[in-house]
């Protein structure tokens, strides 16, 4: 019999381990499925099975967006073995029909009013939560992630459905076309929570600072986790560069060298003072009259 040489070894554990490597993977494709909400909206979105103890992360886009703006986070969320639940809320992307059979989209929307299509956009967020319970995911490993109007919304939900593991808001500001964010801050509880911002721009670093100083009231100094990026609002704020710290914060909540990231206070940037935000032709002092809408 022929001695078995290193590199036939090398072979036969490639040609052993690659059909189960390629199983795994089909195991875990994504699928386009439909969640209908309570009023009857039925939600265009994107669904990836966690692997076997790994969190799935239902995630909230900004106003006037859709789910596309989270593309970057799926490939990196699928090698963490995380899951995920992306939707288009209601009058954004495909999620554009309503109960009655007519189309719409939030332009059509008011921004005022606690009982608006943007308030209402809460119950997106249960028929996420519904869906994943349908699917053995468990209240302790969902994660709610939102940017801007998503960041609330997460908050919100997070703070009504008091079994949901943890939440990272991007972004969040005070008020949103009517969904606010402190009070429901304040009954968030003794869980983590992770809040991105960006420095830049006066007027929502110095909300984001106020939600900040909530966080920690409500949420315990050891839950509450924050990066700053020196530049950058919503979902630009995490990219390929980052997107690694926050899917470990997520695996490790309390996880040191993620608590207190911050290119800004890095670079010696300082935010820019009212009058002096490069992103506004309004009048100094102000931010874009859209800027939360």
């Amino acid at each position: 019999m022929k001695p078995i040489t290193a590199a036939a070894a090398v072979l036969a554990l490639f040609s052993a381990v690659l059909p189960i490597t390629a199983y795994a993977q089909e195991e875990r494709g994504e699928e386009r499925v439909t969640l209908t909400t309570e009023d009857g909206w039925d939600l265009a979105a994107r669904y990836l099975k966690a692997s076997e103890g790994a969190p799935t992360v239902v995630l909230l886009h900004t106003q006037k967006s859709d789910m596309t703006e989270w593309t970057a986070w799926f490939k990196p969320m699928k090698r963490y073995g995380f899951g995920y639940l992306a939707m288009d809320l209601r009058g954004h992307g495909n999620s554009f029909i309503r109960p009655d059979g007519s189309t719409t989209t939030w332009r059509t929307f008011s921004t005022d009013g606690q009982d608006n299509e943007y308030n209402r956009m809460l119950r997106d967020v249960e028929a996420a939560l519904a869906f994943l319970s349908t699917n053995s995911v468990t209240g302790e490993s969902t994660v709610l992630a939102g940017s801007v109007l998503g960041a609330n919304l997460a908050i919100k939900a997070a703070a009504i459905h008091p079994e949901v593991g943890m939440v990272i808001a991007i972004s969040p500001v005070l008020n949103v076309n009517s969904v606010l964010s402190v009070n429901p801050l304040r009954a968030y509880g003794n869980r983590p929570l992770l809040m991105i911002g960006g420095a830049d721009r006066a007027r929502q670093y110095t909300e984001f600072q106020i939600l900040n100083s909530t966080a920690k009231i409500a949420c315990g100094k050891e839950n509450a986790a924050v990066i700053i990026e020196a530049r950058g609002f919503g979902p630009k704020l995490v990219n390929r560069y980052n997107i690694r710290r926050v899917l470990d914060w997520i695996k490790n909540p309390r996880l040191p060298e993620i608590v207190d990231f911050s290119t800004a206070a890095i670079s010696g940037y300082e935010p820019q003072a009212a009058g002096e935000n490069s992103f506004s032709d309004e009048e100094p002092g102000t931010l874009p009259a859209d800027e939360y809408e």
